[in-house]
């Protein structure tokens, strides 16, 4: 079998979070910042401004635009890059946006979400999450799956080992709590380093094996599954149409894999949404489960989000489902929809 190979969208980079994971606050502060002042990142005060150290501010930088929160505009070569809010920023941490201190679980899994979205930044967390086979994660392991990924993709430049263990260690610290394997006492402070372990991604057991989660999804709001699976749609379809919810549920970087979804959670999330509104879950006649919609599904997907918000959009002025996004391909490793049993899980169990 062939190795899987990054999508088109997957940019290669790596490292450019300078090892740190996003930190409670460093969203916000960010936006804030750029919202003030897009040459922010272009001043020597930048730190001084951001509260923070120097190579943090790049840090911050880099996953604001990770998570699709921030642009960059050069208006030249050679000239620094204005940083500015997008849209989905402006709709999520504005001061009277959706959920500016991410208080709520599910504007959690909504960056995780946005994260791994077109154009994806971090190629680490895409393998693992969207192709990697198995739950048990090996550093060794993830790193010769990227490496093959990389090859496969026709990558002009493969990533040093050194780098890609850089990765690696912020992946796993990004979603994981801490534990004694790491330091003898986790504090106060290095809980605040990890807001995403609370989406119960990845655990460590005793023996400090890291395993990735296939059920975390469950927790997932219906209204972010709803919305993740719409726009997922929308990559392959601009108009009212459907989807089978083997795909959701399987392909590489649909909602199944990147929430870590069960054929449950999925199919009761998207039924709960479908009440009142342009969408249904629906049985073919051949056994295959389809999400239909009939208005454009990135549309649809923005309605339903932001209706379960408080209608932020409206409030704000502000309409996210206009941010310009890189051209989108087909997923990888398409699988004609009756080979994509709904009820069967793809992953192994690990080794």
């Amino acid at each position: 079998m062939p190795a899987p190979a990054f999508p088109p969208y997957v940019a290669p980079v790596h490292a450019r979070h300078g090892s740190y994971s996003p930190r409670y606050g460093w969203l916000l502060r960010t936006h804030l910042a750029v919202r003030d002042n897009p040459r922010v990142f272009a001043s020597p005060r930048a730190a001084l401004e951001l509260h923070t150290g120097k190579s943090a501010a790049s840090s911050m930088r880099f996953w604001s635009s990770a998570f699709k929160l921030t642009d960059e505009i050069r208006h030249g070569p050679g000239t620094a890059s204005d940083v500015v809010p997008t849209m989905r920023g402006r709709w999520l941490l504005d001061e009277d946006g959706a959920d500016p201190y991410l208080e709520a679980e599910g504007s959690l899994f909504l960056l995780h979400w946005w994260l791994l979205a077109p154009p994806c930044l971090v190629p680490a967390w895409f393998y693992t999450f969207c192709l990697s086979p198995f739950t048990r994660l090996d550093p060794d392991q993830l790193r010769e799956g990227m490496l093959r990924a990389a090859a496969a993709a026709k990558w002009s430049r493969q990533p040093a080992a050194a780098t890609l263990h850089r990765d690696i260690r912020c992946l796993i610290r990004m979603y994981t709590p801490g534990s004694a394997h790491e330091q003898p006492r986790v504090t106060l402070e290095d809980l605040a380093g990890r807001p995403f372990s609370a989406l119960r991604m990845m655990s460590t057991d005793l023996d400090g094996v890291v395993r990735l989660s296939n059920t975390a999804g469950h927790n997932a709001p219906p209204a972010v599954v709803a919305f993740a699976c719409l726009e997922y749609a929308s990559r392959s379809v601009s108009g009212p149409g459907s989807i089978s919810l083997g795909r959701l549920l399987h392909d590489d970087a649909g909602p199944g894999r990147v929430l870590r979804l069960q054929p449950r959670s999925l199919r009761h999330a998207l039924k709960s949404v479908a009440q009142d509104r342009r969408l249904s879950v629906t049985d073919t006649g051949d056994g295959t489960q389809v999400l239909s919609f009939d208005q454009p599904p990135l549309a649809l997907a923005w309605d339903v989000l932001d209706e379960s918000y408080g209608h932020v959009r409206q409030r704000l002025g502000v309409h996210p489902e206009q941010d310009v996004q890189e051209p989108r391909p087909q997923p990888a490793r398409p699988v004609p929809d009756e080979q994509l049993p709904f009820d069967e899980p793809e992953l192994q169990a690990g080794r």
